[in-house]
């Protein structure tokens, strides 16, 4: 083999060199890394703790112990019954349910040509009735707007106009395009209905409550504050309702409204197991029993793994900052045992130290760590330090080879193996 240049013979050394690096195999590349064991993180927070303070500590923790421990967090399983609902399906009205609707408003109207007033609110009960059972459409809308409007009248001849007036408000909300013609309508109609010309649309007006209070409440998916509050809606369409609390499970319905409609909507939220199983700890802790081994089993075998971790957060002694206590789950339904418990700072600071103190606590009660990959030999220093020397002592060298053989070689080296 000849090499025509010193020039050359280093260009070459250094393609050697970076082919070596990108293809040289190791012993590690080359066997199959070992598979992480699956393992179950339950994470409990304290409800005197506020949810965002909770968060930024409790949500960084996952990634950072599968960082230092060979294992895949698998997620928590959900309840038999996923979540707490009164949820309905509200038919359309069809042909039918229109005609009888129709036939109810129209003899209403007959009886109040009659003067006979009873009658015709009895019948306009039932009309509104039939109609609020059906998903409101355009096809029901004219119709609830003709009962509001018959009713506004009966309280005209009642006198009371304030109510008369309350009425003829969600006539204009369900048909904004209509105006009384004077000619079919008395003034005293005509009076009270340009008295509310001014006057803001009604809305639907919701008092959401729950137990426990602080629930999140979200109306058609958009978040409209905690409970216990005041929600307004304007769809005259089904509505979904729903309520969300850390710890618990979310309850929710749906239901319509029609403007000027007031209701109080009352949600129980059932505790998921994570929180009982957070409150039998707590209660441990405190000395009043325990009793939380059947649910860490429960859970361990629904997750399909024999790895449990259990972290409570709550606020630190002094006030200040955060503690954590750290429990691993046993088999055959035994309470879980207390592996450590830590104080730290709340936010990003505080989220690094416990990711840390979770996955050496961890570590020291048996669970597997994450097996640092050896770095091949190729990437060491030494190695490139002693192949670049080679290299610039070859050039040296080739250089004053080629100089020393006098003019008749013209600068080529003869390198024979």
């Amino acid at each position: 083999m000849r090499f025509t240049s010193s020039r050359r013979s280093v260009v070459a050394l250094l393609l050697c060199g970076t082919l070596l690096s990108q293809s040289a195999p190791t012993v590690a590349a080359a066997e199959a890394a070992p598979s992480k064991e699956p393992a179950l993180l339950l994470k409990y927070a304290a409800p005197d703790l506020p949810d965002r303070s909770a968060r930024e500590v409790l949500d960084p923790i996952p990634a950072a112990v599968e960082k230092e421990l060979r294992i895949r967090w698998v997620p928590v399983p959900m309840e038999p019954s996923e979540k707490a609902s009164s949820t309905r399906e509200i038919p359309v009205p069809d042909d039918a349910a229109l005609r009888r609707i129709a036939g109810k408003v129209s003899s209403a109207s007959e009886r109040m040509e009659r003067v006979e007033s009873a009658a015709a609110e009895r019948m306009l009960d039932d009309a509104e009735k039939e109609c609020r059972s059906y998903r409101f459409t355009e096809a029901t809308r004219p119709f609830l707007a003709e009962i509001f409007l018959r009713r506004g009248i009966l309280r005209l001849w009642e006198g009371k106009t304030s109510d008369a007036e309350a009425l003829f408000s969600r006539v204009r909300a369900l048909r904004p395009g209509f105006t009384p013609d004077p000619a079919l309508f008395p003034p005293q109609v005509l009076s009270a209905w340009d008295a509310i010309g001014h006057r803001p649309v009604p809305e639907a007006e919701l008092l959401v409550e729950s137990l426990p209070s602080g629930a999140e409440i979200f109306v058609d998916g958009e978040r409209r504050g905690v409970t216990p509050a005041r929600v307004r809606t304007k769809n005259i369409a089904p509505v979904r309702i729903r309520v969300s609390h850390p710890g618990y499970r979310d309850a929710e319905t749906t239901g319509q409204w029609l403007p000027g409609d007031t209701e109080i909507l009352r949600f129980s939220l059932p505790g998921d197991r994570v929180a009982r199983l957070g409150e039998l700890l707590a209660g441990a802790a405190r000395g009043k029993g325990g009793g939380a081994g059947p649910l860490v089993e429960e859970l361990s075998v629904a997750a399909g793994t024999s790895r449990v971790a259990i972290l409570m957060l709550e606020k630190g002694a002094t006030g200040e900052g955060l503690r954590a206590r750290l429990y691993a789950g046993r088999p055959g339904s035994l309470d879980p045992d207390l592996l450590g418990e830590t104080s730290f700072p709340e936010g990003q600071e505080g989220a690094e130290i416990s990711g840390k103190w979770v996955a050496g606590t961890l570590a020291a009660d048996g669970w597997p760590r994450a097996e640092r990959p050896e770095k091949p030999w190729y990437h060491s220093p030494w190695f490139w330090g002693i192949f670049l020397a080679v290299v610039v002592a070859a050039a040296f060298g080739a250089s004053g080879g080629g100089g020393g053989s006098g003019g008749s070689s013209g600068g080529a080296v003869a390198v024979n193996f």
